[in-house]
């Protein structure tokens, strides 16, 4: 019964310290993304830009199109974190497929400050990003997001690439991506085009991607 009651007693101080941790704000849960990026916002407006920093990455990880913006342009001038044109440009980059044009824009800026080399090596980041989105969450989005990058905004153009994966984000339910993935069709050889869609259909029908950890075997 002593060990009990000790057992116990351990449990309730554990419980304790949870609480007492929710109360302070540097480890406070949050009920929503929403509210999570409300106090990132409010960090910076404080000048607290560490910590706004912070949140912000947090929230990227997950997607979040607003903390992405805010951290290309974090990175770009170097604002709560060190000032890394790499990083900016990969931000950018992310936040342009996410259809906002301020980006677009800055990463004409950004591509005057980095050499070639450097410029392909972080979009050699971008594909592997959205395909590890695609693998583990089963996220059609990401799909179309890489047909558009090899259709319009990698450095190196791949038309193949492009309807790959415009045809297997169709098939995963992004109908608007089907005059997309047609219009690149019309760029790519008709026995090639074949090719491609046998490969699209054994990554979808096979089960290749989703709900699968196993990356992007071949």
């Amino acid at each position: 019964m002593k060990n009990t009651s000790i057992f116990i007693l351990l449990i309730f101080l554990s419980y304790s310290q949870v609480i007492a941790d929710t109360k302070n704000p540097d480890t406070e849960i949050f009920p929503n993304d929403e509210e999570y990026y409300k106090t990132g916002v409010e960090h910076y407006d404080n000048g607290d830009f560490k910590k706004s920093f912070i949140v912000f990455f947090n929230l990227s990880e997950k997607g979040n199109k607003d903390a992405i913006f805010n951290l290309s342009n974090m990175y770009f001038e170097g604002i709560g974190t060190i000032q890394d044109f790499r990083q900016s440009l990969k931000y950018s980059w992310l936040c342009s497929l996410n259809g906002n044009k301020k980006c677009l824009k800055k990463i004409k800026l950004i591509k005057q400050k980095l050499e070639e080399e450097e410029l392909l090596k972080v979009s050699s980041e971008i594909p592997k990003l959205l395909e590890n989105d695609f693998v583990n969450y089963s996220n059609p989005v990401s799909a179309f997001k890489l047909g558009y990058w090899y259709e319009k905004i990698s450095p190196e153009i791949d038309f193949e690439k492009s309807y790959l994966w415009y045809s297997i984000s169709v098939s995963a339910g992004v109908y608007k991506a089907m005059k997309l993935r047609d219009r690149v069709g019309e760029l790519i050889e008709k026995k090639k085009i074949l090719e491609i869609q046998k490969e699209a259909n054994d990554i979808f029908t096979k089960n290749k991607y989703f709900n699968s950890k196993k990356g992007l075997e071949k």
